[in-house]
């Protein structure tokens, strides 16, 4: 078996080394990921994913040409009916949206196919003005089965998500702002990913986490007033019962 290149590089940044930074470190070949590199990745974010000390996650591509090509093609033709049901990089996407710290994506250059999806399940997304988005999937005989389907659908409409998908259409870095697609787009990508970190990193960090997990089950299930309901009142119970006071006004 061919040893492949490539790792996924973890570090603390920020003032209070309280976001975590994931590098796909692999910039000869567009930074696509094989499994070994997905794996790392997965069990990496195991070891910060309940650290409490963690306030904001990002992720980025080395180099400024590619932020992800998505994964290797070398071994597509190895991929079988039980991986494609188990996908390995779909797993981690998941696992990657469920973080309960808002996630960045910190794109310089294209993020294509896996790339994007990878992009798609973090919370807000900043590019580069040259960076551009494809869903190729189709082209491979295969569909974006790591969550780039539900999520690009949920983001930007049916419409353009059919747009993408079905008839491979790429955006480019003003559309994709325009889309929605993207949040912001960015001359210095990771700087200004990081600056922006920082400030959700000063934010109250309970209600942060609280709003996020409501936020992802208004996704999920079209909403459960009852949840937006108990956060609130975990929040009120936590001001009545210690000496809190936030910035800024509230409800």
């Amino acid at each position: 078996m061919t040893l492949l290149s490539g790792t996924v590089q973890m570090s603390r940044v920020g003032k209070l080394s309280n976001i975590v930074l994931f590098t796909l470190d692999r910039p000869e070949k567009a930074n696509a990921y094989h499994n070994d590199m997905v794996k790392q990745f997965a069990e990496q974010l195991e070891e910060v994913i309940d650290d409490p000390s963690i306030s904001v996650g990002i992720v980025t591509g080395a180099g400024k040409k590619v932020f992800c090509a998505g994964a290797d093609r070398s071994n597509l033709s190895d991929r079988s009916y039980e991986d494609g049901l188990n996908l390995k990089s779909r797993q981690l996407f998941d696992r990657w949206a469920s973080t309960p710290w808002p996630t960045i994506a910190a794109m310089e250059g294209p993020a294509i196919a896996g790339g994007l999806e990878l992009a798609l399940a973090c919370d807000f997304r900043i590019c580069s003005p040259e960076s551009w988005f494809s869903l190729p999937e189709v082209d491979l005989g295969l569909i974006p089965a790591a969550g780039g389907i539900r999520r690009l659908t949920k983001l930007v409409n049916e419409g353009r998500a059919k747009a993408m998908i079905l008839f491979g259409q790429k955006v480019d870095s003003a559309t994709a702002l325009e889309w929605g697609l993207v949040s912001q787009i960015s001359d210095q990508v990771l700087d200004d990913a990081i600056s922006l970190a920082e400030i959700v990193a000063q934010r109250d960090v309970l209600a942060t986490r609280l709003a996020k997990i409501t936020l992802h089950s208004v996704n999920a299930s079209g909403g459960d007033a009852s949840l937006e309901a108990v956060s609130q009142a975990l929040l009120y119970h936590r001001r009545n019962s210690i000496q809190f006071e936030p910035d800024g006004e509230g409800q």
